[in-house]
């Protein structure tokens, strides 16, 4: 049987080469002529000729298993523009004793005496990769002058008066913020897609489907009918979004090779560039929350719909103290009622061995500690910004950028006398006389002192700018963190999206004790700590144990006494509840046990001794101070039923 085979790829169409119906013909002609007909046809159109895993072709050469015995093709373009795969192909042909007849080439596998057949293939090779490496110094020069070649992504579209301008498409725009705002109220990319999908919103590739339709132009591309995880997890991380233009993110190194990721800094960026569906804070603290649940192996709600209440308020934010692994979710339900808690996923999962406690701690006890804390956090921060002063601003930046200044001038002169250290070498090895050691020993020394002082040089500019003093954009941030604590103390309740933008991780203890640590945008005076504010209460009871401690003159105590006193100065505790005071003691040492029931515990230090260590729970309480002047100044504080230990306890 004669099969002929016809190949015509987009760029050969683009130069007007001989058609797919016109390579027929010239076929048929020429098998005519050699008193042959062709059976059947096998053809690739729009196909590449660099590839061989071309559907037309790989028939064909599934056929030459069966009954085909001749092919003929025009010429070894149309077979094939890789030179060393062609030529593989010319010796499979022989092997298998079937005859290939390329027309305007003059080859027939029956007579492969032509010795110039490897150049006339190398040079089909070299046309594509000519006009491949064309395309992409085109492509390269039109991304340097900021120039968008592909279609503009989901929620944009081209001006339809000048095709190089983008403009915000207004309905796709909202599908992009709602996206933005499940991932912040905590839903994780999945779920975002399945609601998406459940909403019927269109897909990007439906929706760009549905612009060409509407244009009256037909494509053949395939369009997703459901939403992805993957989709929404790109446009999460594209900075398209907040009109960052960047091109070249992605380059293939061969012919329709893989593409590979591009380096940031060799991509072209060019910001504001185009409207902003999404602002640059949101953008942020998208980026931020993704790397958190990167690191704590987060699972999203489970609720239903972009309304649903989250089951894990905290999700992302709490971390174990002694493990530093994420906390669980655990839900009981009984007698009508549910239980909330939190707990340490290494000891849920793998036990006491792992990790020495459950650091358990209920949701409800958790959502009170953030709302004491939220209401420190109010006062001051609404202080930092009342006294926050542009003028005092601009004189701190003033001093940081003379400091740079000063810093890179001396790293710039490090610099310039190790150049001269280098020239003044070369030249005395040139003039050595065979004591080459000597002199690079000699010189080693004193070249690497010289890099070491610029490597730390080099380093206190990198502190130096990490610590950049508040930026002007400081003020709006912290704006910005001052209405959502506003409208979070009004409406007393939570949300994750609230909790993402102010909190950066909550570390629980041992004991079910919060460490609440702030996002690291929020800058309050080094002098205000609401944590510390937020243990006052307790710290005052702690010293209070103390300071009676200190004052009693018989030489021991019990719980019974202590538990009176304190009532006597206004904080009721029984008996029972003072013994976490009693271990605290004999931590500090203050107390020892005796086995004597009458006189159970020894105050093994002295007060001058027990006075120096209150310092460690009120650094600023007089060292005079008495137990009754204590209660008088520190227990107007309300004191919660829940005690929020200092670090060490």
């Amino acid at each position: 049987m004669t099969a002929g085979y016809v190949r015509l790829s987009r760029d050969d169409d683009k130069r007007n080469y001989v058609s797919i119906e016109n390579q027929k013909l010239i076929i048929s002609q020429y098998a005519a002529e050699q008193g042959e007909a062709i059976d059947r046809w096998y053809e690739d159109d729009g196909v590449s000729g660099y590839l061989f895993d071309r559907p037309g072709f790989s028939q064909l050469m599934a056929g030459l298993d069966q009954d085909i015995d001749t092919v003929y093709v025009k010429d070894f373009s149309r077979l094939g523009r890789h030179n060393a795969k062609v030529l593989l192909l010319l010796d499979e042909f022989q092997e298998r004793q079937k005859r290939l007849i390329v027309i305007d080439d003059h080859y027939d596998s029956r007579d492969s005496s032509d010795d110039t057949i490897g150049i006339k293939t190398w040079f089909n090779e070299r046309y594509v990769k000519d006009t491949s490496k064309k395309i992409k110094h085109a492509i390269h020069a039109r991304q340097k002058e900021g120039t968008l070649v592909t279609q503009p992504p989901f929620g944009y579209r081209r001006n339809p008066e000048d095709q190089g301008l983008l403009e915000i498409f207004p309905e796709e725009a909202q599908h992009v913020r709602l996206i933005y705002e499940l991932y912040l109220s905590g839903s994780g990319c999945r779920r975002i897609a399945n609601t998406l999908t459940d909403l019927g919103i269109p897909t990007p590739s439906m929706a760009r489907r549905r612009r060409q339709l509407e244009k009256g132009r037909i494509t053949k591309r395939p369009a997703a009918p459901d939403w992805s995880d993957s989709m929404v997890r790109d446009m999460l991380g594209n900075d398209f979004y907040i009109g960052t233009l960047r091109l070249r993110k992605r380059a293939r190194n061969t012919i329709h090779g893989a593409d590979k990721r591009v380096p940031k800094e060799e991509q072209y960026v060019f910001e504001n560039h185009h409207p902003a569906i999404i602002d640059q804070d949101t953008f942020l603290l998208v980026q931020e929350k993704r790397a958190q649940r990167s690191r704590s192996h987060f699972r999203d709600n489970q609720g239903q719909g972009p309304k649903a209440a989250p089951h894990n308020l905290f999700g992302g934010l709490l971390f174990c103290r002694d493990c530093n692994s994420r906390l669980t979710t655990i839900r009981r339900k009984a007698a009508g009622t549910e239980r909330r808690y939190y707990i340490c996923s290494t000891y849920n999962t793998k036990g006491r061995r792992f990790c020495q406690s459950a650091h358990l701690v209920e949701e409800s006890d958790l959502k009170e500690d953030v709302f004491h804390y939220l209401r420190l956090c109010r006062k001051t921060l609404g202080d930092a910004i009342a006294a926050y002063d542009m003028g005092d601003f601009d004189t701190r930046k003033k001093a940081w950028e003379e400091k740079r200044q000063k810093l890179q001038a001396a790293i710039e002169e490090q610099k310039s006398q190790l150049r001269t250290l280098l020239e003044q070498k070369v030249k005395d090895l040139s003039l050595s006389g065979g004591n080459e050691d000597l002199i690079a020993e000699a010189y080693a020394s004193m070249q690497n002192s010289l890099l070491a002082r610029t490597h730390h040089l080099e380093r206190q500019l990198a502190e130096l700018s990490d610590a950049e003093p508040l930026r002007p954009d400081a003020r709006k941030m912290q704006k910005n963190a001052l209405d959502v604590l506003d409208r979070i103390i009004a409406e007393k309740a939570l949300n994750q999206a609230d909790l993402g933008l102010l909190f950066d991780r909550i570390v629980i203890d041992e004991k079910g004790f919060p460490e609440i640590i702030l996002h690291h945008k929020l800058s309050l005076p080094a002098d205000c700590s609401p944590a510390a504010e937020m243990n006052l209460p307790e710290h005052s009871v702690i010293v209070l144990v103390m300071k009676l401690i200190a004052e009693d003159s018989r030489g021991y105590t019990s719980a019974r006494y202590l538990s009176r006193q304190l009532t006597a100065l206004g904080i009721p505790k029984t008996t029972r509840g003072i013994l976490p005071y009693l271990g605290l003691m004999k931590q500090l040492g203050i107390l020892t046990d005796t086995g004597d029931p009458l006189k159970p515990y020894a105050i093994a230090r002295t007060a001058e001794e027990i006075t120096a260590l209150t310092a460690r729970f009120l650094p600023r309480l007089s060292a005079e101070a008495t137990a009754s002047e204590l209660s008088e100044r520190f227990l107007h504080h309300s004191v919660s039923g829940r005690r929020h230990a200092p670090d060490g306890i």
